[in-house]
């Protein structure tokens, strides 16, 4: 759908233009400038960036694992990328892996990006370009991480090439970039973008054997990196281009610190199996280690066993879309539950109603708030094309603004866990261990788990044990323990149930795997400081007063009243005082990592943080920048007071 609206970012503006081979080529109106020629654009990315970096080489003589990091400034079509992903296929060893990193400030729509790439339908990048479209990003500012394959890894970067890398500076771990691919705009119309600032953040990116290409061979271009230490030399241009720019074909970049290989693969043991351990494991399976998740209970059991569950995200301004954790999550959660969905359905794309309840901002505000994203994501109800039951539409009548959330949706955990017990177990490096740890001591070459009668030993264990985590770590921050029941009912009038609506609570339809009826869930309670996983018929009237109190139509309509069958569950979700989750490596540890704390966000949270994580066990690049970093901490500063329990 086109988005009415501004969007948090800049989109690019497009003109087609006839070359002087009959062919239509996209013009950026912002730059004056042509994004390829349809004619040579493929053989000028060969011609500059592939020998200029000397890749089909280097590809050719990868080790088995090893990671290769492609840097590039200016994304444009992603004709690059592409053309780097056949290569890819063609040279490199099967397991090898490509993580390619680029930047664009303004990010072509989805729409634009597919006219173009039209151009390239019929030739070998035909089936790239059909990946890459569907997990084009929404346009919205940040680091967007895309799996492309099982061995590719492109990350988008929307936003300003100089603050991109420098925001990669701010996190940089022992992985850099193996090549780059300065590209982008003439400088004659991008000059903003060709400045010491960028090289000097790409050279701190770089190391001894850092390539870098680039089609300009312009006299300020080459002192800036000549000062910023690459040894760039001139070679012979593309095309009427009489030179270019690229490294000297043995490089040694002086100024540069070694690169740190990455390590090999670990056998790491994760505690805990419900999301959070559950979208470790799977980070850490990716990354070809071996992994052991130990939890007395069966996967996905616990806090992350409901019969269904809601993915929708809450957003905030668009200023500060980059660092705020719930957007970023989301949209990064949205894609990987989707492409869960091969194996099995583990996510429903139904959309979402949010009544957006009344708070310190006005209707107004909210409505703005709306505007500022692609009506992809969210839109006002009354601008959507959803027609709600009429039920629902007669209680919304009272609400001051609505909206409906076209990429919220129901997930089902049960199948989650299926997926990693059948599935991903045929990794032959994942196994499930019913035991309960109940100490970890850290030594030298790891660490050592026991439980009452047995002994394991690790290279590395990540604690994902809820809101029992603390008792595995003297130094992780002990959460305040929130009991939440959830209930549901056989569901009348299927065919007028709302997908899911968000309320003061929410509620979602799901169909029972063992009788195949429909229910509609909803809740759940709150209740403070307490790890009582009873259920309780006063809190299934809790619920349902909370559901009838916003939707008392709906709730005649389904013929929910005080003496309807409920069923349910309860779960304890761990919440810390600034309500981010607890994500890095365990203060005062070298072995130990964590992954917990993440209330009532824990399907939307997990799999973000577990990428994070697992490239921090891994040495390798971040897809945030240091402000969410920051956020996630187990160090920072609001864990250092341990919470009054009886609040």
């Amino acid at each position: 759908m086109t988005n009415h609206h501004q969007p948090v970012l800049s989109a690019a503006t497009i003109s087609w233009q006839t070359d002087h081979h009959g062919n239509r080529v996209p013009i950026s109106t912002q730059f004056d400038d042509v994004y390829f020629s349809q004619a040579g654009g493929l053989d000028e990315t060969h011609h500059v960036f592939f020998q200029g970096n000397r890749l089909p080489e280097r590809f050719a003589t990868l080790d088995e694992q090893e990671c290769f990091v492609i840097g590039e400034t200016g994304f444009g079509t992603g004709l690059n990328f592409l053309a780097t992903c056949q290569l890819w296929q063609t040279l490199a060893p099967k397991t090898a892996k490509l993580h390619f990193i680029s930047t664009e400030k303004f990010p072509l729509s989805r729409h634009d990006l597919a006219h173009a790439l039209s151009a390239w339908q019929h030739t070998p990048l035909a089936a790239w370009t059909s990946i890459l479209l569907d997990n084009y990003p929404l346009l919205i500012a940040g680091c967007h991480r895309l799996h492309i394959s099982d061995t590719i890894t492109l990350d988008l970067w929307f936003q300003d090439a100089t603050e991109s890398l420098y925001g990669l500076l701010a996190t940089q771990q022992q992985q850099r970039i193996d090549a780059w691919f300065l590209d982008g705009f003439t400088p004659n119309k991008n000059s903003d973008m060709w400045q010491p600032p960028l090289f000097a953040a790409m050279a701190g990116l770089s190391h001894v054997q850092t390539t870098l290409a680039t089609f300009t061979a312009a006299g300020f271009v080459r002192r800036s990196l000549l000062d910023a230490g690459f040894d760039v030399v001139k070679g012979v241009g593309f095309g009427r281009k009489r030179d270019m720019l690229h490294s000297a074909n043995e490089p040694y970049q002086p100024k540069f610190p070694k690169k740190s290989l990455k390590s090999p693969a670990k056998n790491i043991a994760i505690i805990g199996g419900g999301i959070s351990g559950v979208s470790m494991a799977m980070a850490l399976l990716k990354r070809g280690h071996f992994v052991t998740i130990f939890d007395k209970n069966p996967l996905m059991s616990g806090a992350s066993g409901n019969p269904c569950a809601l993915l929708a995200p809450k957003l905030t301004i668009s200023k500060q879309v980059a660092n705020h954790l719930p957007t970023a999550s989301f949209l990064y959660s949205y894609r990987h539950y989707k492409a869960l969905t091969k194996y099995s359905q583990v996510i429903k794309t139904t959309g979402v109603i949010d009544l957006l309840l009344p708070s310190q901002k006005s209707a107004q505000k909210r409505q703005q708030l709306i505007d500022e994203y692609p009506d992809e994501l969210i839109q006002t109800l009354k601008q959507s094309s959803y027609q709600p039951p009429v039920a629902l539409e007669q209680d919304m009548s009272n609400a001051d603004i609505a909206a409906f959330v076209r990429m919220g949706s129901v997930l089902y955990p049960a199948n989650i866990a299926k997926i990693l017990n059948n599935d991903l177990a045929n990794y032959q490096r994942f196994s499930y261990q019913n035991y309960n740890i109940n100490n970890i001591t850290e030594c030298d070459d790891g660490v050592n788990l026991a439980t009452i009668d047995k002994n394991f030993h690790f290279d590395s264990v990540v604690i994902c044990a809820g809101f029992a985590s603390h008792l595995l770590h003297e130094h992780l921050f002990n959460c305040r323990k929130i009991r939440g029941q959830v209930s549901w009912v056989a569901a009348n009038h299927y065919d007028d149930i709302a997908p899911a609506v968000k309320y003061e609570g929410y509620c979602s339809h799901f169909v029972d795997s063992s009788n195949q009826k429909p229910y509609l869930l909803f809740g759940a309670s709150f209740v403070r400081n307490s790890t009582d996983t009873a259920v309780y018929h006063d809190e299934h009237l809790f619920n349902y007063q909370k559901l009838n109190q916003s939707l008392p139509q709906y709730c005649q309509l389904q013929q929910i009243n005080e003496d309807t069958q409920f069923y349910g569950r309860a779960a304890i979700r761990a919440q810390t005082p600034d309500y981010h989750p607890v994500v890095g490596k365990a203060p005062h540890s070298k072995h130990s990592y964590c992954l917990y704390g993440l209330g009532s966000k824990g399907f939307g949270f997990a799999p973000f943080c577990a990428e994070v994580l697992a490239e921090m066990i891994d040495g390798g690049i971040l897809p945030v920048e240091r402000g969410l970093l920051d956020k996630i901490s187990p160090s920072r500063t609001r864990l250092q007071i341990p919470l009054d329990e009886s609040k």
